[in-house]
C-alpha cells in the first residue's frame, strides 16, 4: 500500500487513477458510476464511458443520448455525482460535479469521433428508457441530433484509500484544491 504524507501526492495519484480511465481501456476508471436526481428526489446511478479527462480544466466528459432520463435530471438539476472503484490500487474516487450539456452543431468535432459502430448509441427508437412489448421491439437509429456531450465541471474530489490503516481525504475547488484528511 501507497503511504501518503502529503495531500498534493494524494491528490496527484488519485488524478493519475482518473486519467488511465481514458488513456487504458482495461481501468475501472474508463466506467466510473454517474449519479442524478430523478424527478420524486432519488439518486438515478448507471454507468457511462469516459470520454476525455483534464486536470488542468478540472474536467471529465462523457457523451449520452439527448432522449435519456440523464438529460431530463440534468435539465432540473445539472449538479451529479461520479463514482470510481479501483479495485487493483484499494481506491475509491467521489466526485460532485456541475455539468454542461452540449447539444447541436458544437459536438459535430465529437461525434465525428465517435465509432460508426458506438453511434447506435445515440438515436434508439423508441427512447431509452420507454416501456416496449418484447426484449428487442426497438431499433438503432444513429443520429448526431441525439448526441450529447456531458461536460462535468468537478467541484469536489474525495479520495478514500483502503489498506492496514485507510488514508481519505477531500479535496474542494473552492480552495484551490488545497485539501484536508478525513477520518476514513
Amino acid at each position: 500500500m501507497k503511504d501518503f504524507q502529503k495531500l498534493d501526492n494524494f491528490l496527484d495519484f488519485g488524478w493519475a487513477q482518473i486519467s488511465r480511465g481514458k488513456a487504458d481501456k482495461k481501468s475501472p476508471a474508463k466506467h466510473p458510476t454517474f449519479v442524478t436526481s430523478n424527478a420524486d428526489g432519488f439518486p438515478n446511478a448507471r454507468t457511462l464511458v469516459m470520454r476525455r479527462s483534464d486536470r488542468k480544466k478540472n474536467q471529465i466528459e462523457f457523451h449520452t443520448d439527448t432522449a435519456s432520463s440523464k438529460m431530463f435530471a440534468l435539465k432540473e438539476n445539472p449538479c451529479a455525482g461520479i463514482h470510481i472503484w479501483l479495485p487493483k490500487v484499494q481506491l475509491q474516487i467521489q466526485m460532485d460535479v456541475v455539468v454542461e450539456v452540449k447539444v447541436g452543431d458544437i459536438t459535430i468535432p465529437n461525434w465525428r469521433n465517435v465509432p460508426t459502430n458506438s453511434r447506435v448509441a445515440y438515436g434508439t427508437i423508441p427512447s431509452p428508457g420507454k416501456v416496449i412489448g418484447s426484449p428487442l421491439a426497438y431499433d438503432y437509429v444513429p443520429d448526431q441530433k441525439r448526441f450529447a456531450v456531458l461536460v462535468c465541471d468537478i467541484q469536489s474530489i474525495q479520495l478514500l484509500l483502503l489498506g492496514a490503516k485507510h488514508i481519505r481525504a477531500y479535496y474542494k475547488k473552492t480552495t484551490n484544491w488545497q485539501g484536508e484528511w478525513l477520518s476514513p
